[in-house]
């Protein structure tokens, strides 16, 4: 229970909610629906890719974004490179990282894959390389989706 609340701030913040009210206050799936103006099949749904997102979280190798860095340095010749796949790890979301080094989501893509298959020649990083497969892989589950509220009876909860 204390690893799922330890990995809560890595999702983004609605399906954190989500999985705060539902599993830990035991709130019914209809009214957060009600909460958030979506609809209970939109809350299923969020949870469980919420659920999916933890899974992958606690399925890491525990390292430190510094330790990820420097074991990334020198591997690649563009140091942007180094921050996509340590910001890849953080946050596990690819629209996310574009935002945060204010570049496209298709060059972070196309730069991540690439990447990957530039430490398949480090036999020495590969539990780095299987936990970027795996991310790789589960990109779908873990890629955030957003729908507007448009309604000012919709509360969100951080």
């Amino acid at each position: 229970i204390e690893r799922i609340r330890d990995n809560l701030d890595r999702l983004p913040p609605r399906e954190a909610d989500f999985i705060e009210l539902y599993f830990f206050k035991r709130m019914r799936q209809t009214d957060i629906a009600k909460l958030f103006c979506v609809t209970q099949p939109t809350v299923c749904y969020r949870l469980q890719r919420a659920s999916d997102r933890l899974k992958y979280l606690l399925a890491l190798p525990n390292i430190t974004s510094e330790d990820l860095r420097g074991l990334l340095q020198g591997r690649f010749k563009d140091k942007i490179d180094i921050e996509i796949m340590v910001k890849m790890h953080e946050t596990t979301c690819q629209s996310e990282v574009a935002k945060e080094l204010n570049v496209s989501q298709g060059l972070i893509r196309h730069r991540f894959l690439r990447s990957i298959k530039a430490l398949r020649s480090y036999p020495e990083l590969e539990e780095i390389l299987k936990m970027y497969e795996t991310l790789s892989s589960n990109l779908n589950i873990l890629r955030e989706v957003q729908r507007p509220s448009t309604s000012q009876d919709c509360y969100i909860i951080h």
